[in-house]
């Protein structure tokens, strides 16, 4: 016999699998009803499910602009050597800092979404 926790799992993996698979929430809600009639379960299934994805997605874009600034910075030092020891700069200069910037700005899309 299933009880209510065993019940709430078996359906947030159900839910889970759906959004590893790219279906939208809605679809996902859909999917659930017709297997149990508990609003308050599917409401709160969908809501973990939407604060997985988003940490997940947070997680990601923290990673891509943590790179971004380490590219930026090291760019930055390049440069700065170059530049002390009359050495031509501007493809270390161009190239890091366009490659920390779109990082950057790829991990505030992860972000936000």
């Amino acid at each position: 016999m299933l009880t209510k926790d065993d019940q709430w799992e078996d359906l947030y993996v159900f839910a889970k699998e759906m959004a590893d698979h790219n279906k939208s929430y809605s679809e996902i809600e859909k999917q659930l009803s017709q297997k149990t009639d508990d609003t308050l379960v599917i409401a709160e299934i969908i809501s973990q499910i939407k604060k997985v994805h988003y940490a997940v997605n947070r997680k990601n874009g923290l990673t891509k602009i943590g790179f971004g600034c380490l590219f930026l910075v090291i760019g930055f030092l390049i440069t700065c050597i170059n530049f002390h020891s009359n050495q031509s700069f501007t493809i270390v200069m161009y190239s890091s800092s366009s490659a920390g910037l779109l990082l950057i700005l790829w991990g505030l899309y992860d972000i936000i979404g």
